[in-house]
């Protein structure tokens, strides 16, 4: 029978294109990386991957057969299901270390997240809390995995695994440089944030409002560096509101008028696996008024 390390094995030879190259990653010799696969070729009955004749064959690229291009993707799957599982279990016994693992989106996380660990610390003076920034889509991604307890985004999620549940009320601003000319959106230069951020989605969501596709967008994966760009005169940009007051007070920015309410949910996220283990942490969470 196949077993997890082989399978390991097999994933890092497919991604390293090589035996030499796994050898080294896997801290293993080149001999024992193909022994490795040869046993579960044999077990399957099948060419996983395509090798060149000669001795030396184990130090050039391969490229994976059919079957083997077959059995790479269910390895992830397995691999990251095992992965998963391991820090479920280092959570729980981390929550008795009173450990707490927060991942947040970084409008949450830079803003909004700092007043919750005050009172989380007031409340588990002992609590040990580590925190990791990232977009929405990696943050709901941290949680399904295990490797967050609780996530804090800025976007409702609908993955299966998940619980979501609201927890604050936020804004979006148009923001331009101080002295905008007034062109119009369309062919104005946008700043937005990168593929996964909720950001992102609702300045996608804007331009579908305007009617606009503006040609010129500059992609950048921080509010702070978008808004500093406007405010050097390089684009407008569609930012959570939390983010400008300063910017507006010193004139280095100007918000643009529009149409309708700019307002969006912010959520928190659990696994339902540690639903229970975590309802101490909703409660903060969701009694906490900023």
């Amino acid at each position: 029978m196949i077993n997890l390390r082989q399978l390991q094995v097999f994933k890092t030879i497919a991604e390293t294109s090589g035996f030499t190259a796994a050898s080294v990653q896997l801290n293993m010799t080149t001999s024992a990386v193909s022994i490795n696969l040869k046993d579960i070729e044999q077990q399957l009955g099948t060419r996983l991957v395509m090798r060149e004749r000669g001795r030396k064959h184990r130090s050039h690229k391969v490229e994976l057969t059919v079957a083997g291009m077959w059995l790479y993707e269910r390895a992830q799957k397995m691999l990251s299901l095992s992965d998963s599982t391991e820090r479920y279990f280092e959570q729980l016994h981390s929550n008795r270390r009173e450990t707490l693992n927060i991942g947040a989106s970084q409008t949450v996380g830079n803003y909004w997240l700092p007043a919750y660990i005050n009172v989380l610390k007031q409340q588990r003076s002992e609590l040990k809390i580590n925190v990791y920034i990232g977009n929405t889509d990696e943050i709901l991604s941290r949680v399904e995995s295990f490797q967050d307890e609780i996530g804090l985004v800025e976007g409702p999620s609908s993955r299966d695994d998940l619980l979501t549940k609201p927890f604050k009320e936020d804004s979006m601003t148009l923001v331009a440089p101080p002295d905008d000319n007034g062109k119009a959106l369309e062919v104005q230069p946008w700043l937005i944030r990168e593929k996964g951020s909720a950001t992102r989605r609702l300045t996608e969501k804007l331009w579908a409002k305007l009617g606009i596709k503006p040609a010129n967008v500059i992609e950048l994966n921080t509010n702070e560096s978008i808004i500093h760009s406007v405010a050097s005169g390089i684009g407008v940009a569609y930012v959570p509101s939390i983010t400008t007051p300063l910017m507006l007070e010193a004139g280095l920015v100007r918000a643009l008028p529009t149409e309708g309410t700019h307002h969006r949910t912010l959520y928190y996220v659990t696994h339902r696996d540690l639903s229970f283990s975590m309802a101490w942490i909703e409660r903060v969470i969701a009694e906490k008024a900023l």
